[in-house]
């Protein structure tokens, strides 16, 4: 086996194992919740997460194009079709609208079955563009919870020292830090 086929093979089986109590094949939303559970879970689960629904989405966007191209040639053919019917039932040379309407007419059923491929191809994309854009932001929160969980263990005040310079923190960090630390505090209570 080449190392490719061993990640895919890693990938794939990403959603089945287990890590730190969770099945990521589950797709829990309070996984997303840096406030629930503990950080050490969201920690363990999160660089899987990413590579396991990171896969899925560039596969149904491999799978999304390759309906659309399968489509498009099944529409060349079928017009093609169409426009070779038109032109050989009639003395007078047919309008583009003619073709059309007659590729319409001839192929209703099959265009509305390729339709259908397309859009749900294009919505499991969606969904999983959605998902993984999810776990791509939580990366950020949980930055942003240890940022602060280390400024509460190793600062008593609101600012910063550095040496013999003192730096403030902004009136919009602090905001930051306290819609952080509700956070932190609601996740404390729930572990008691």
């Amino acid at each position: 086996m080449s190392v490719i086929e061993n990640i895919r093979g890693t990938m794939d089986d990403l959603g089945q194992v287990e890590l730190s109590g969770v099945k990521l094949e589950s797709c829990d939303g309070n996984l997303l919740d840096v406030g629930e559970y503990d950080l050490d879970r969201h920690v363990a689960v999160q660089p899987a997460a990413i590579a396991y629904f990171g896969s899925l989405k560039k596969e149904a966007s491999r799978r999304l194009g390759a309906i659309k191209r399968a489509y498009d040639r099944w529409q060349k053919r079928k017009y093609a079709e169409a426009k070779a019917a038109a032109l050989s039932g009639t003395q007078t040379k047919p309008t583009v609208a003619d073709i059309e309407a007659r590729y319409i007419v001839d192929n209703e059923k099959e265009i509305e079955k390729w339709e259908d491929q397309v859009e749900k191809a294009q919505m499991e994309y969606d969904t999983l563009d959605s998902w993984y854009e999810a776990w791509r932001q939580k990366s950020f929160s949980i930055r942003e919870y240890v940022e602060v969980d280390e400024d509460e263990r190793f600062n008593t005040s609101s600012s910063i020292k550095a040496g013999e310079k003192k730096v403030e923190k902004s009136a919009s960090g602090s905001a930051r830090i306290d819609r952080v630390r509700d956070i932190m505090k609601k996740n404390r209570e729930k572990n008691k």
